[in-house]
């Protein structure tokens, strides 16, 4: 499989190592920090549009499967232009999307995309036939809004999410009428067998925003989670080894924001993220490890897929 760097922010370009081993690989850097600005965050159409036909023009199709890093968790809504491309690539077969991720990225968002709703329009593409979430532990799965939150997606059954832990201790999170079991109530080992009996397609697609991980193993621009860099590996190998992986990205590197997309949208954007993110820059440290994390996960998932 080979790997791309979309430079849609700084993040990436102080990886030396990482950019090394990618071009190695034979993989490319796209740098699109110009549209950042106007992506970062959420998006309207037209900035949409502009990235979809330099995604086409950088990574067509036919280059084949691709893992994509994208920098800052405040772009996962990239995430579906490239499914879009790995389900070309692929002969448009039926897929799962695997999403790892401390927030369930379901908010209904209008005139757009937004970091935190592309979910909904990947769970509602034609070829797929399921997301599954895995890993989060923020407290947008406590009593969830169904005006704000996606709910629909869970009650047709186009998306399954398992927490790794409740907001309020539960062995199960109450979502859209169903109980979901949560990894720390599972145990983690009974969930790592689990999680591929509920992957019914051989094709399967994988997003990662390291935001999912524990603060000692990565330092992002959102709130994290609980699981270890070692049990997403564990349950990455155990993924790969059962399915056909047709494409991935992995995001969540910190990087400081700089907000486009015209004057009223950065106030907007500012103020969301006043609301919603930490207001602390991470230690440098924290920082510097992210590089390692994206090392470790282009080793186990480019090998793994070659395999």
């Amino acid at each position: 499989m080979r790997a791309a760097l979309l430079h849609l922010d700084d993040a990436l370009i102080r990886q030396q190592a990482l950019v090394a081993q990618v071009t190695a690989l034979g993989g490319r850097a796209v740098d699109l920090r110009d549209l950042g600005p106007a992506l970062r965050l959420w998006s309207r159409a037209p900035a949409l549009e502009d990235l979809r036909a330099r995604l086409a023009e950088a990574l067509p199709p036919s280059g084949g499967p691709t893992l994509v890093f994208s920098g800052s968790g405040d772009f996962h809504h990239v995430t579906p232009l490239l499914l879009e491309r790995a389900i070309e690539a692929a002969g448009r077969p039926a897929v799962t999307v695997v999403h790892f991720d401390n927030h369930p990225d379901w908010v209904r968002f209008a005139n757009g995309v937004h970091c935190g709703s592309w979910v909904g329009r990947a769970a509602r593409m034609e070829q797929v036939a399921r997301v599954i979430t895995v890993g989060v532990c923020s407290q947008d799965i406590r009593r969830p809004n169904p005006r704000r939150a996606d709910l629909d997606l869970l009650a047709e059954g186009r998306l399954e999410l398992y927490p790794y832990r409740a907001p309020d201790g539960a062995a199960c999170a109450e979502l859209g009428g169903r109980q979901w079991p949560t990894i720390e109530a599972m145990g983690e080992a009974e969930f790592a067998t689990f999680l591929p009996g509920r992957i019914q397609t051989e094709a399967i697609y994988i997003t990662i925003d390291k935001d999912v991980l524990r603060p000692k193993d990565a330092a992002t621009n959102w709130d994290q989670g609980r699981t270890s860099l070692a049990y997403l590996r564990r349950l990455l190998v155990g993924l790969l080894r059962n399915h056909r992986l047709i494409g991935a990205d992995v995001l969540g590197d910190w990087s400081p924001a700089i907000y486009g997309g015209g004057a009223l949208s950065c106030v907007l954007k500012q103020g969301e993220a006043l609301l919603d993110q930490p207001w602390s820059r991470p230690p440098q440290a924290a920082r510097a490890a992210g590089e390692a994390v994206n090392l470790n996960l282009l080793d186990l998932i480019a090998d793994g897929a070659s395999g």
